[in-house]
């Protein structure tokens, strides 16, 4: 019979999400793992097989947490201009948010592995997607309640500022500030007015 874990697995990936955000994944050495995570090298290899296999698995984390924030912003928001809104200051919380240091972790990842690892590029496809599909069904709300935006390509509007949003959070890494930020997020939702 196998020993009981002593610990939470999401936890565990939480605490992996930031220490990998703070040092990069190359960076990180199994020491380093093994004394954020608060964990046994022995229980982080049971638990997730290597540190590839904790990336992965904190991906996925981050991903779901991701998606799940999405669509609370779907089922809430009250117009498509606000929808649109939050999922740009979700964006924003995440750069600046003092648990989670240097920005999004899909973004990061996608830097630091480039097309060099299609398990993690899978996964970051995935959750762009879904916040593309966010922005688009805001905006074809939008198109479709509002005489004046009848004619708005939503398509390529919907390209335009998941780029500027992932534009935005690479630029963050370089030092750009919050306030600089928000008011590139409320000149880029201009056009939806």
């Amino acid at each position: 019979m196998g020993r009981k874990k002593n610990f939470i697995e999401e936890d565990i990936l939480d605490r992996s999400i930031v220490l990998f955000q703070q040092l990069g994944y190359h960076a990180t050495s199994p020491e380093e793992l093994v004394n954020h995570l608060k964990i046994s090298r022995s229980s982080l290899y049971a638990t997730f097989g290597d540190k590839r296999g904790l990336l992965i698995r904190a991906l996925h984390r981050y991903s779901k947490l991701t998606t799940d924030a999405l669509e609370q912003i779907r089922r809430n928001a009250k117009n498509p201009r606000d929808g649109i809104s939050k999922i740009f200051d979700l964006a924003v919380k995440g750069c600046y948010h003092p648990g989670m240091p240097n920005g999004c972790f899909l973004v990061n990842s996608i830097i630091e592995f480039g097309p060099h690892d299609e398990q993690a590029l899978q996964i970051i496809r995935q959750s762009y997607n879904d916040s593309r599909d966010a922005i688009l069904h805001f905006l074809e709300m939008l198109k479709n309640s509002s005489p004046s935006h009848s004619n708005l390509d939503i398509e390529t509007v919907t390209d335009s500022l998941v780029n500027t949003m992932s534009g935005m959070v690479v630029s963050t890494k370089a030092g750009m500030d919050e306030e600089a930020c928000r008011k590139m997020i409320e000149q880029t939702l201009s056009i939806l007015k």
